[in-house]
């Protein structure tokens, strides 16, 4: 039987529409009785009116508006004032959050510049009254933080839902780094398909408390596989870096990834192939790069050079004013360092005199500069090739 849908016009009628375990209900805003949804014709509505409020059945459709709204406001349902205005609020401080979120503020942003902000700009453009209503929003520190986290499971229950209805399995890429607290960082980005469509999201991020060892990680991620009900089975494909703890053939954790599915295919991450190849230089190459990282920091540990060089710089109208400090770790360090170094040679060759440092051979020797053009070529296109690998939908083929 199909289900008769609500018209605007049967306001004048004295009734307006309410939803009820899932379907529209006519309700009569003198009496606020609801009849059932066959009764919503125009014939019944009218003779409703006509029958129980003889004195209304003349009055105009705007009377009846009014106390259609007066209605809607005591209703504590979804059709209800009450309930659009708070769900409003709660919408409006959500999407103030994922901001904060997005641009990694401190929580205490919301409350302290945010809401502020927000009431002057009301107060300018709107009006005073407006700005009472932005006091109904909560941006407290602790609710910036539940928010947050209640958004952040949201996304991980998707995607592992996403992962879970996969109809050709998903594969995984992982890696395990220690960042600048010395804290070590085990990340695990996922690729499955949705909707007719390829797609890449983090999977999960983990701390390694203790030992790095390929048994470690393998049991770190079994236990979120166990936890949220992921099938091994349906892993066919697992891309790591070149580490032993990762491609061990005995106790590395593809090893113990191929005991639980042996059918998995594992490869190295080809980005990381291009790092460490980056790494294998010539001795000429080697000697060259090792003269530049000499230079960089001949400059740059010295709060004083650091100083002369950029007003040298700016002297000179160059246009870069500081060097850029080598870093093992970061993999585009290496290229930028080589870059910048080389469009700064003449600044520094002036420097160099005017210190009278025997750096000054190096900048003056056409073959290490033909040596240095190189390195910053090489890199430049060993860098760009990293960066386009990056993000999603993104693959070697």
């Amino acid at each position: 039987m199909s289900k008769r849908k609500y018209s605007p016009d049967y306001i004048k009628y004295g009734f307006i529409a309410i939803e009820h375990r899932g379907e529209l209900l006519p309700q009569c805003v003198v009496c606020m009785k609801t009849l059932a949804n066959a009764a919503m014709k125009p014939s019944l509505l009218k003779r409703h009116l006509e029958t129980n409020h003889a004195s209304n059945k003349d009055r105009d459709a705007s009377y009846f508006q009014r106390l259609g709204e007066n209605v809607k406001r005591q209703r504590l349902d979804k059709t209800g004032t009450i309930y659009q205005r708070k769900r409003g609020i709660v919408k409006a401080s959500y999407e103030v959050f994922l901001l904060v979120a997005k641009n990694m503020k401190a929580h205490t942003i919301a409350e302290s510049l945010i809401m502020p902000a927000a009431k002057i700009l009301v107060r300018q453009v709107i009006g005073e009254e407006a700005v009472a209503k932005l006091d109904s929003v909560a941006l407290s520190n602790n609710t910036v933080k539940n928010r947050i986290e209640e958004m952040s499971v949201d996304i991980a229950d998707q995607v592992i839902a996403g992962v879970k209805s996969s109809k050709f399995g998903f594969s995984i890429q992982l890696d395990e780094s220690t960042d600048v607290t010395n804290c070590c960082q085990l990340l695990v980005y996922v690729r499955f398909t949705q909707d007719h469509s390829v797609k890449t999201e983090l999977l999960m991020s983990q701390d390694l408390p203790s030992t790095t060892r390929g048994k470690d990680i393998f049991n770190i991620v079994n236990d979120f596989f166990r936890l949220n009900k992921l099938d091994w089975g349906k892993l066919f494909g697992c891309t790591t870096d070149g580490a032993p703890s990762m491609l061990g053939r005995k106790s590395g954790f593809t090893a113990h990834v191929k005991a639980v599915a042996p059918h998995t295919v594992i490869v190295h991450c080809f980005i990381h192939r291009f790092a460490l190849c980056a790494k294998v230089l010539p001795p000429n190459m080697l000697s060259c790069l090792q003269r530049v990282i000499k230079i960089v920091n001949f400059v740059k540990s010295s709060a004083l050079n650091t100083r002369l060089f950029k007003r040298l710089c700016e002297d000179l109208s160059s246009d870069h004013t500081y060097l850029l400090y080598y870093t093992e770790v970061r993999w585009l360090s290496r290229g930028n360092a080589t870059r910048r170094l080389f469009e700064l040679r003449d600044e520094l060759l002036q420097f160099c005199k005017e210190k009278n440092h025997d750096f000054q051979t190096d900048l003056e020797s056409e073959e290490f500069i033909l040596r240095l053009a190189y390195l910053a070529d090489i890199f430049e296109v060993l860098n760009n090739f990293n960066l386009w690998l990056q993000g999603p939908n993104r693959t070697v083929t």
